[in-house]
């Protein structure tokens, strides 16, 4: 027995040298990049005051998780919990939201944030939705009550030119100013938010001067109303308000410019659960390239592979990936798909990489290695991307405030997608073996698109490339 034992250790011994160079990266990136998160332990608040006093206590280790402070930043998030601790008595919970929103953006990291999840299921919301087109904010749903505001110009928000409340709310959101602006809106549907930092007079109405087609501008007062059921509230990323969305828990019955206009909208933003890839004029093809983890049933590798069984290699005279509601995943399922879209093309051929706001993290990636892999055949195209070529990303457990229950994102690796980061401290270790310096992912070409071409469906970066084509749709 003793010699059977024996025998078993030296074999373990020797796989565990062998293994070693190879299991070593791996056991790094989970202990460096994914840590474990060390949970609150605090008696029952005796009151409201002593809850919020817990939170920021709490709060105080986010720093030891979140690598993206300097230290310069790191003071003044502890000067600002500081201030939060001398009157966490007195204020509300919507201005606790806004202050620690705002301290925790200080390293204007994209993924270092505030949950936004609480702005639909902690406070209240208009019967109105924004989104941000190339010539203004417009509303693009509402509840049954301002249906005649559809399709409307948002010129100012109780009295403040709507650029100045962009630029207002940009300090509660860390990233570029890409991200902060596809974020600002929904923050603006909050009047009791909005009021939490000054920007509304009144916590559960805005007053609100818009614009019609013919340019008459009128004042309207909208209120808002908490969600009757905060837990079934669904989550919405700020792109969902180009589509007609679900029921947000108010009974308020929603109409969508998209419905009013009676048009269909672009097919990108169309049955995004499925697989999107077709044929284009002039001997192309168009991939919806692939966030998240999975595709249904499918690995994104297997779905890669299905959507290009097709393709022969050098067969296409152009190739459009869209990334525009790409915010992210896992970018080594990615990865194995831009190593080879370039050699479906003809030497001469072309590979379009569409990018847009809502472009973040690994799409940012994946954008990145296309670009690299495809040389001189790869153009970026669209509008810029949601963050930096250079930030910080991967984490852990979750970072969950004790008793306000907001969730805080971290991040732990570097990223540099335009120079690369090996060598550097806390260089991602996925990074390390397969970063590559693609340069700026800015859009050599920027495509934008107004009210009028998104009211009439029309997909103005698709229009560029059949024109480029010499062809129509």
């Amino acid at each position: 027995m003793l010699r059977i034992l024996k025998y078993v250790f030296i074999v373990w011994l020797v796989v565990t040298i062998v293994g070693a160079p190879f299991y070593y990266p791996y056991a790094r990136m989970v202990w460096v990049f994914n840590p474990m998160v060390s949970k609150p332990s605090y008696d029952t608040p005796a009151n409201p005051k002593e809850a919020r006093l817990q939170d920021i206590d709490y709060l105080r280790k986010f720093t030891s998780y979140d690598r993206a402070f300097t230290d310069d930043q790191e003071a003044s998030f502890q000067q600002a919990l500081d201030s939060l601790e001398g009157r966490a008595a007195d204020l509300s919970d919507a201005e606790f939201y806004m202050q620690i929103a705002k301290a925790v953006a200080l390293p204007d990291n994209g993924h270092t944030n505030l949950s936004s999840r609480a702005q639909n299921t902690d406070f209240n919301t208009l019967g109105v939705r924004f989104y941000e087109f190339s010539d203004g904010l417009y509303i693009v749903e509402a509840t049954s009550d301002y249906t005649r505001l559809l399709g409307h110009r948002v010129v100012s928000i109780d009295g403040k030119p709507i650029d100045d409340v962009f630029s207002s709310l940009a300090p509660f959101k860390g990233g570029n100013e890409v991200w902060k602006r596809l974020a600002a809106p929904k923050l603006m549907q909050s009047p009791v938010l909005l009021n939490a930092v000054g920007l509304a007079s009144a916590p559960d109405r805005l007053t609100i001067e818009v614009e019609d087609a013919d340019g008459n501008r009128t004042i309207e007062t909208i209120s808002a109303v908490y969600a009757d059921d905060p837990s079934a509230v669904p989550s919405r990323y700020a792109y969902y308000s180009l589509l007609p969305g679900e029921d947000d828990k108010t009974n308020r019955t929603w109409r969508h410019m998209i419905d009013a206009a009676n048009v269909t909208p672009p097919r990108y933003l169309q049955s995004q659960d499925e697989l999107l890839h077709y044929d284009l004029p002039g001997n192309g093809y168009y991939i919806r390239s692939l966030g998240g983890f999975v595709a249904g049933d499918l690995s994104i590798p297997k779905a890669y592979n299905q959507m290009t069984s097709g393709l022969a290699e050098a067969s296409l005279d152009y190739l459009v990936v869209d990334f525009r509601i790409n915010d992210g995943g896992d970018y080594l399922k990615s990865m194995p798909f831009a190593k080879r879209a370039g050699t479906y093309l003809k030497p001469d051929g072309k590979l379009y990489i569409v990018t847009g706001s809502n472009t973040f993290s690994a799409g940012i990636v994946t954008v990145a290695m296309l670009k690299y892999y495809g040389g001189d055949k790869a153009q970026i195209i669209g509008e810029p991307i949601g963050d930096f070529e250079r930030f910080w990303a991967e984490s852990g457990g979750s970072f969950r405030l004790p008793n306000s229950g907001y969730y805080v994102y971290y991040a732990t690796g570097l990223h540099d997608w335009n120079k690369g980061c090996k060598g550097e401290p806390y260089c991602f270790t996925m990074n390390e073996w397969h970063e590559v310096p693609a340069g700026s992912l800015a859009p050599s070409v920027k495509i934008e698109t107004t009210f009028a071409d998104y009211a009439e469906g029309k997909d103005m970066v698709l229009d560029w490339v059949f024109a480029q084509h010499q062809d129509t749709p």
